[in-house]
């Protein structure tokens, strides 16, 4: 490691300046200058000790004492061969005094005039010191004192006072964050509309019994301060599919909704879960789940692609075709994730959602609590009557017990449900294995139906314990089909392998049947994981009957790539194995297409065959081709077409590449910011071919500047780049290379990027004529504070012959002054210096800033220690400090 100049210079000083010590052992010491470091802030450069030629370092012990201010707040004495360090308990936390009593012969120490040097080793000995440090590169002593300096007691209070200052600051700036964005709301706007049209299969486009197509109208806007969407049917059935007015965040995390949504929460009725109406709720998609099925719903743009994924594998894909989707998928076991993505008609990702299927069964600190609230019609049953309510409240009593309530009373088709359900989720801290129990009731207001579940879950060497227990009556038993239930599990996952064993027991009408079940799971490469799972069912109705299934499947997955292959068994009265493979290309962001093959085969000759193309000629326009082949039917052929385009109402002649109706648009300019301001001026230089992108999506400023970027998804924190690599800037411009935007839907957003000119103010500090050693002490403790418009800007230190340098200064007007953190006194000539940054296409430099000190009075130091006996006192000898 090369040596700094600095450490050059100190040796260089102490070799030509210095000279013996004392002439009868001038051949064994010398005169030296180090840098020294004593705790967190006091740093002095040239400090005058003495060095042997074995490498001891000597520091003077009152000098040392003088300039660390400890000379203010201790007593040292040397009695009968004793040296003894009384310390004042103000520099301790628990503010008791301290006394240290060492022997001086024990201490490598020497005496010259009269005056001790101790070897900085030994300062322990007399010191409470956490350690002493040598740097010889940068040759400087770094001493961490076990005790809370002056210096760092004065900095330490300063530092508090901004922080609290600053906290302030960021609260009053927090309660004002706007989650709801109502500084870009209106009361009506133009917004965007998206047209589409789709063609099903071109070859019946031209037979005059089959329909034309399909062209649907989407429609997002700013109306009465809310988000408002609108799909609308213009040809064939003219049907209003989807329409709502919302207002996110308006409550809190809520968004009140007036329209279509889907009911939140995972439950066991089989209501539909979407409703037209009024509602206060946090997400848009609804968990059904009975057991170990499930159904999840929600709303995508039409012509997208949702993947769901389980545990990390793609196990279902679909390709949206109204608005909305739907999965129906079977749990392997109780510690299984879900997740959705879903990707544009341009195979661009516009969502990443983990899943939450234990939804209702969430535990809350103590204190906390929830709420969700639905009125309105139930769009999937025959009654349209705005009967159908779901409310629920959840609480938190403690952080280990948390109770949840809900009231449904909704309809579809002829079942009418009114139920109220109770939860209560509770966590015993205090065992010695970790116990989770969930008891849901369910309690009809129609009839005698009545249903209970029960959860435990528990964990022993690191394997996963499940137990549940279900019973049913009435409506909800022939809903769920079983009058009772009983499940119990253990799972374990060893990183790229997990397993589980599972046995359950169902009855239903005097029916009974057992399920044993175990599975295996194996990441065999980052990309590849396999499958197995074993099932023995036994059925007891009279006859008893069993039967074995088997399935090994393998997934692999690469880029917008996935493969599966699978084996499945049945030993049931006819035994057979099906096979099944399938490979897949999903539109990726920079491909023009995609498609998928997918292979069935048994072993009674029953084959079929699915092929599926897709190309996109452009953004707008895309053609798709599928293929199926059964040997039990006719093949059959499809050529299909859509077109979809997004129009910006307020700028109809813009160029848009927005892909849905709720997307926005931001326009601003970049340029030369003179005066700093953040908003462009007449007399302002424009930046053109400067990059702008949103990931992907990029634009360049025009020779004004000017830039349009559409397409910008809402409610995100997109993070707006920068590219000034395709112009020539001053190297005294700055400018920040990226920012955060968030727009509402179908809004836009202007900005201004100005590349601000930074300009440095240079200066010194003068002081009268005092003694070198003060000098020194005044530039260890000194700083200039800067200030900006009466605000805290930053602080500088400056160099230790009083130079200094403030950089890196916009346009405006600043103060500096000095602060002093030592004893003394200082009067200057001015207080306060003035300097205006002024404004221009490069920065400024502003020299001859001089702060000029005419007096240092030394502080008159006041006894700290009264008489007192040594009750008074923690006393430590030399060998209790050393036991610490």
């Amino acid at each position: 490691m090369p040596i700094p100049i600095r450490a050059i210079l100190l040796i260089l000083f102490g070799l030509f300046f210095c000279s013996p010590a004392f002439s009868g052992t001038k051949d064994d010491y010398f005169e030296n200058m180090i840098t020294l470091r004593v705790g967190s802030y006091l740093q002095q450069e040239f400090v005058e000790v003495i060095s042997d030629f074995d490498g001891g370092i000597y520091l003077n012990i009152d000098n040392f004492l003088e300039l660390t201010e400890l000379s203010e707040y201790t007593t040292l004495s040397i009695d009968e061969g004793n040296i003894t360090l009384l310390i004042a308990g103000s520099l301790f936390p628990n503010r008791q005094k301290r006394r240290i009593t060492t022997e001086l012969k024990k201490l490598n120490s020497i005496e010259i005039e009269g005056r001790l040097y101790i070897e900085k080793e030994s300062l322990g000995e007399l010191l409470p010191l956490k350690g002493v440090e040598w740097i010889e590169q940068k040759y400087t002593l770094k001493i961490t004192p076990d005790f809370n300096l002056p210096l760092d007691n004065r900095i330490s209070a300063e530092t508090r006072k901004r922080k609290l200052e600053a906290d302030k600051n960021h609260k009053e700036a927090s309660s004002k964050t706007d989650l709801f964005l109502k500084a870009d709301r209106r009361i009506i706007d133009l917004g965007m509309l998206k047209l589409r049209y789709d063609i099903d299969d071109i070859g019946d486009y031209f037979k005059p019994e089959e329909t034309n197509g399909t062209l649907e109208i989407e429609y997002s806007s700013q109306l009465l301060y809310g988000d408002f969407y609108l799909r609308q049917n213009i040809y064939t059935s003219g049907e209003l599919q989807d329409i709502s007015l919302k207002y996110p965040y308006f409550l809190k995390d809520k968004t009140v909704t007036f329209g279509d949504n889907y009911i939140m929460g995972e439950n066991i009725l089989g209501y539909n879960s979407k409703i037209r109406g009024i509602s206060v709720s946090k997400n848009n998609y609804s968990v059904q789940r009975s057991g170990r099925e499930l159904t999840i719903r929600g709303q995508a743009p039409k012509n997208s692609t949702v993947e769901i994924y389980q545990n990390g594998k793609v196990v279902d894909y679909l390709s949206v075709e109204g608005n909305e989707y739907q999965f129906i998928l079977t749990m392997r076991s109780q510690k299984d994730a879900f997740k959705i993505k879903i990707y544009d008609r341009n195979g661009v990702l516009i969502k990443d959602e983990n899943i939450n299927v234990m939804a209702g069964n969430n535990f809350f600190s103590q204190g906390e609590w929830d709420y969700n609230a639905f009125y309105g019609q139930n769009s999937g049953g025959e009654n349209r009557a705005w009967d159908d309510r779901k409310f629920d409240i959840s609480y938190g009593f403690t952080n280990n017990l948390s109770y949840s309530f809900d009231y449904y009373d909704t309809r579809n088709e002829d079942k009418l449900y009114r139920y109220i359900k109770h939860h209560a989720g509770y966590r015993f801290s205090t065992l010695a294995v970790p116990l989770l129990i969930n008891i849901s009731y369910y309690d009809s207001l129609e009839d005698p139906s009545k249903g209970y579940i029960t959860e435990l879950e528990s964990e022993i060497f690191s394997q996963q314990l499940y137990y549940s227990y279900e019973q049913y009556s009435g409506l909800l038993a022939e809903d769920e089909g079983k009058d009772s239930y009983h499940e119990a599990e253990i799972s374990g996952d060893y990183g790229r392998s997990d397993y589980f064993f599972r046995f359950s027991n169902e009855n239903y009408q005097g029916s009974k049947e057992y399920i044993y079940t175990t599975g295996l799971s194996y990441n065999i490469t980052r990309k590849i994981s396999m499958d197995w799972d074993l099932e023995k069912t036994v059925t007891k109705d009279g006859d008893i009957s069993a039967n074995y299934t088997g399935d090994i499947g393998f997934n692999a997955g690469s880029g917008d790539f996935t493969y599966s292959l699978d084996a499945a068994y049945n030993a049931g009265r006819d035994p057979k194995w099906k096979y099944t493979g399938s490979l897949r290309k999903r539109l990726g962001q920079h491909s023009k297409f995609s498609y998928n093959v997918t292979v069935d085969y048994n072993k009674d000759a029953l084959f079929s065959l699915g092929i599926g193309f897709e190309y996109k000629f452009s953004a707008f326009l895309k053609m798709d081709y599928d293929y199926d082949y059964d040997s039990d039917s006719d093949e059959m052929h499809q050529v299909g077409a859509s077109y979809e385009h997004v129009l910006n109402l307020k700028k109809p002649f813009m160029p848009n590449s927005a892909k849905n109706s709720d997307n926005g648009y931001i326009e601003g300019a970049i340029f030369i910011d003179k005066n700093g301001n953040g908003e462009k001026d007449q007399d302002e230089t424009p930046l053109a071919d400067v990059g702008v992108s949103i990931g992907e999506n990029k634009v360049k400023t025009n020779k004004d500047g000017l830039f349009y970027l559409s397409g910008v998804a809402p409610y995100r924190n997109n993070k707006l780049s920068y590219d000034y690599s395709g112009t020539m800037i001053d190297p005294t411009l700055r400018a920040a290379n990226s920012q955060e935007i968030k727009l509402i839907p179908a809004s836009g957003k202007k900005v201004g990027m100005g590349l601000v000119p930074l300009s440095l103010i240079m200066g010194s500090i003068s002081l009268p004529a005092v003694d070198n050693k003060l000098r020194k002490k005044f530039f260890s403790y000194a700083e200039i504070i800067v200030e900006k418009s009466g605000l805290y800007y930053r602080s500088i230190k400056p160099e230790y012959d009083g130079f200094f340098v403030v950089q890196d200064l916009k346009p405006g007007k600043y103060t500096l002054q000095i602060s002093y953190l030592g004893s003394e006194t200082v009067t200057l000539e001015k207080d306060v210096l003035e300097v205006i940054v002024k404004s221009g296409e490069t920065g400024g430099f502003y020299d001859g800033i001089d702060f000029k000190v005419i007096d240092i009075q030394p502080k008159k130091i006041e006894p700290v220690f009264e008489a007192a006996g040594n009750s008074d006192w923690t006393i430590l000898f030399r060998e209790d400090f050393q036991k610490g």
